[in-house]
């Protein structure tokens, strides 16, 4: 594996876009915990997009206009339930408070779908992965699905490594100003659906 492609991949994992705005957002307003299973899921979701390069699944995907469209209106619509639902959470503060600590709080496992979802329905990630990584596979290879999963895992893990650093660090925010005991506030909710939106607004362009 060359060190071109691991510093690429490093630059590549650090630029703003929708999956490091989301992780950021998330451990902001929920800590690492929440921030952290949100990007193993997106994580994952690098594998299955690889898995479809390697096995040519992506080249018929990118080749066909339509389903594009109904994986980006897909992943566009899914970001706006999930704005629309944290303005209602958001409005059902009293009702959690009332029946007790901890009621109404996503556990582990569905911060890590959230992750797994928003990614698989990006399509956006699927022309990348077409785009970038044939440049860094051998021309006389006899098995350029290996190096596509090699590739890929490499890829997952520094990405992996820089969302676990802005997990950390919006996490450490979270504790330091307390932050989480304002995510059952109305405006909170409102801030939280503009992101999810915005994220979705992101994908929906061109």
């Amino acid at each position: 594996m060359s060190i071109e492609f691991i510093f690429a991949s490093l630059l590549l994992a650090l630029l703003p876009g929708p999956d490091i705005l989301f992780v950021l957002a998330q451990s902001i307003s929920r800590g690492f915990k929440a921030a952290f299973s949100v990007s193993l899921g997106l994580v994952s979701g690098l594998f299955v997009h690889t898995a479809a390069v390697a096995l040519g699944v992506a080249a018929l995907v990118a080749a066909s206009p339509v389903l594009l469209k109904i994986l980006q209106y897909g992943g566009v619509a899914y970001l706006v339930w999930l704005g629309i639902s944290a303005v209602r959470a958001s409005g059902e503060k009293a009702l959690r408070t009332a029946a007790g600590p901890g009621v109404g709080k996503l556990s582990f496992f569905q911060f890590y779908r959230r992750g797994v979802i928003m990614n698989l329905l990006n399509p956006k990630v699927i022309i990348f992965f077409l785009s970038f990584f044939p440049g860094f596979i051998p021309e006389n290879t006899d098995y350029p699905g290996v190096f596509v999963f090699l590739l890929g895992t490499v890829f997952a893990g520094v990405t992996l490594c820089v969302f676990s650093s802005v997990s950390f660090a919006g996490g450490w925010l979270n504790k330091k100003w307390d932050i989480a005991r304002f995510s059952n506030s109305r405006a909170f909710g409102w801030i939280t659906a503009v992101i999810f939106w915005s994220i979705g607004a992101w994908i929906a362009w061109p």
